[in-house]
């Protein structure tokens, strides 16, 4: 049947086993729309006519129809079709990184060209989309000819990019209905089976049964990812290439509520026979413990010289001015945004993927406040280079969203107006009864027509017990006709318009004017003088050292001789620590940052350091980066906004564009100058 596709191959196949298939299932299986399986089936009811077999439609499923015998006879000559030769272009792409993420040794592209049935020329197209993604992930490959294809970078950082990957191949669900077997779905189980093998899977889902007793309330996306590390760990360790952390994390996990989880769990890895180093026991303690982990530590933070709280305001601040809204009175907003900063930015420095099933749901419903969001985590949290994913920031845009919308429930509750010309009497019947039976009326107004006809005043609902004149600049459909005595239908009218008028106004149509402006006369000059000042104190210095902890003696040195610090020992000491915390290192720029706020910085300052070589500072997932470079970005605990949001400026250039950080390292005074002024005044670099 050399006449069949490899599509139409595998649908027959299907067919032969299951005997009904859903055309809906089917569809969703192969990743083709429904209309298409029909052509498919059309086409292969010309081939089978010889064959005296049939496929047909009937209530939505395929039945086939023919003698028994030539049906099986027919199945056994075309074989077993490979899964992977059904896959999306986008899925081989997927399919491809996954398994050069866990690669030990080089592939050769024409393994993957052989395994998913294509030439090796789209191939080569997909390793130059590939290299594109891995980049984004500070990640690399090595391509040559005659050696093969192979990742570089940290194993910490190809296992997070992993995780990432296999949460595009398929939606959070169908990944959730694979690992707790409520679905079948050959593709999602021949992914995992290409990438991982049958005995690691199963040995990983043991040990999730065990977590699962040892740890409660882990919820569905906690244990997806929680079960997925599990299963690269074990796969690594029967592969003999375990991770390799830093010694002195492994005994800061290790050492976590000392002769509990991890100590538990390497006990039932051993009953497993499983031999497992203490290195990647705290890879899996730290995704497993999570947020537990981080909380009782005690992680406060104050190696970035001001308070998550601060961190919190700063960030509302930047949406209250990105959208004319005030809403920084909620002190439940702010609490909640600190709390969740801390995990968050944590994560971060670590490089440890986090997922929110419904980023796209919030960026669709929030709009503009998630554009917001975005932007105002940039200029707060790269000062410290700390880049937030969509995920994250659509965490911080629910927060947001919440308290925007507990602001517009406090003030829009709903105005009505009440008009009958039945007398007074009846009119305050009926007003009684409306706020009795009616949630969300704030205000019921009582007037005459004649008032009515007279009156500018904004309602929300206008009830009449008559027909009015509607030429007003009033929507129809907020003026209600009803009883007197309002029955029934009347409140499920009025219920319906309230209902409207919420839908729209939930659009996040801002109407609360910012309250937060300077009411100082002098605002405008004093803003230009501070940045003008920045601008004149910036320096370019060319420094010999050994260590880190000795250039920054060097440099806290002269900026103390400058005047621009008060104590010298308290910058030295928060720049040590900073950097102690990880993650200041730009990701393939030569250029590390190092911001800190402190009531000892007695005027905003930005300094760029220049080392006569290069020296090794760890980045995001335990990477060191090679830099010649550091940009200092000092400021006051409580510094103006608009400094703040130019250091924020500054250092989005640092990740955005290519030509700042290569005038940070190869620049004179005068070209960095003029490079800050273009960002200042926000012109193109």
């Amino acid at each position: 049947m050399d006449e069949l596709t490899a599509r139409q191959k595998f649908i027959f196949n299907t067919l032969f086993e299951i005997h009904t298939l859903s055309v809906k299932e089917l569809s969703k299986q192969m990743d083709v729309s429904s209309r298409t399986i029909l052509r498919e089936i059309t086409s292969m009811n010309i081939v089978l006519k010889n064959e005296d077999i049939k496929i047909a439609v009937k209530n939505g499923s395929l039945v086939i129809f023919g003698d028994d015998k030539e049906i099986n006879i027919l199945n056994q000559s075309l074989g077993v079709i490979p899964k992977q030769w059904l896959l999306t272009q986008e899925q081989r792409m997927l399919l491809i990184t996954a398994e050069l993420l866990l690669a030990n040794e080089p592939y050769k592209s024409s393994f993957f060209s052989y395994q998913l049935n294509v030439v090796e020329g789209t191939i080569s197209l997909y390793m130059d989309k590939i290299k594109q993604w891995l980049a984004v992930r500070n990640l690399s490959f090595s391509r040559k000819n005659g050696y093969g294809i192979l990742v570089i970078g940290s194993e910490w950082n190809k296992r997070n990019a992993l995780i990432e990957l296999i949460y595009e191949y398929k939606p959070v669900e169908e990944l959730l209905a694979y690992v707790y077997d409520t679905k079948e779905d050959s593709a999602t189980q021949s992914f995992f089976k290409i990438l991982f093998g049958s005995e690691a899977i199963e040995i990983s889902k043991k040990i999730m049964t065990f977590v699962n007793n040892e740890i409660a309330n882990v919820d569905d996306i906690a244990y997806l990812t929680s079960l997925i590390h599990i299963i690269i760990a074990i796969k690594k360790t029967m592969e003999n290439h375990p991770i390799v952390l830093p010694l002195e994390f492994i005994q800061d996990v290790l050492s976590f509520n000392e002769f509990s989880f991890s100590h538990k769990l390497q006990g039932f890895l051993h009953k497993l026979n499983i031999s497992i180093t203490d290195s990647e026991i705290a890879n899996i303690s730290i995704h497993l413990l999570g947020n537990k982990y981080i909380y009782n530590s005690d992680r406060k933070f104050e190696e970035l010289g001001v308070t998550l709280e601060d961190l919190a305001a700063e960030v509302v601040y930047e949406v209250e001015k990105k959208l004319d809204i005030t809403i920084n009175f909620d002190n439940q907003l702010i609490l909640g945004l600190s709390n969740h900063f801390n995990p968050a930015i944590y994560r971060i420095n670590m490089g440890i993927t986090v997922k929110n099933p419904i980023v796209d749901q919030v960026k669709e419903y929030y709009g503009d406040l998630f554009n917001a969001v975005d932007y105002a985590c940039k200029l707060v949290f790269l000062k410290y280079n700390i880049k937030m994913s969509k995920d994250e920031i659509g965490f911080v845009t629910m927060h947001i969203g919440a308290a925007i919308e507990r602001t517009e429930n406090l003030k829009n509750k709903l105005s009505v107006l009440v008009i009958c010309p039945n007398g007074m009497g009846a009119a305050r019947i009926l007003s009684s009864k409306v706020k009795n039976v009616i949630q969300g009326i704030d205000e019921v107004s009582i007037e005459s027509l004649k008032d009515w006809s007279e009156n500018d005043k904004k309602y929300d609902i206008i009830l009449s017990t008559v027909n009015i004149d509607t030429n007003k600049s009033f929507p129809d459909s907020n003026i209600i006709i009803v009883s007197p005595f309002l029955n029934s239908e009347d409140i499920a009218k009025i219920n319906n318009c309230i209902k409207t008028i919420k839908e729209q106004s939930n659009s996040f149509d801002y109407v609360i004017s910012l309250a937060q402006k300077d009411k100082s006369e002098n605002y405008e000059e004093e803003k230009y003088e501070m940045i003008n000042n920045m601008i004149k104190t910036l320096q370019i210095e060319t420094i010999q050292s050994e260590s880190f902890d000795e250039m920054v003696a060097l440099i806290t040195s002269k900026i103390y001789d400058n005047k621009i610090i008060n104590n010298k020992e308290e910058i030295e000491e928060l720049i040590v620590k900073r950097e102690k915390m990880g993650s200041v290192a730009i990701p393939n720029a030569h250029v590390a940052l190092l911001h800190t706020r402190s009531d000892f910085v007695i005027s905003p300052f930005v300094g760029v350091y220049r080392l006569k070589k290069f020296m090794s500072i760890q980045s995001t997932g335990f990477v060191n980066e090679q830099v010649d470079t550091f940009i200092v970005l000092l400021a006051r605990k409580n510094e103006q906004p608009y400094i703040l949001e130019e250091m924020g400026n500054i250092s989005i250039s640092l990740i955005e564009n290519k030509s700042f950080t290569e005038t940070l390292r190869m620049g004179d005074i005068k070209d960095l100058r003029d490079k800050m002024l273009k960002i200042f005044n926000k012109e193109n670099n």
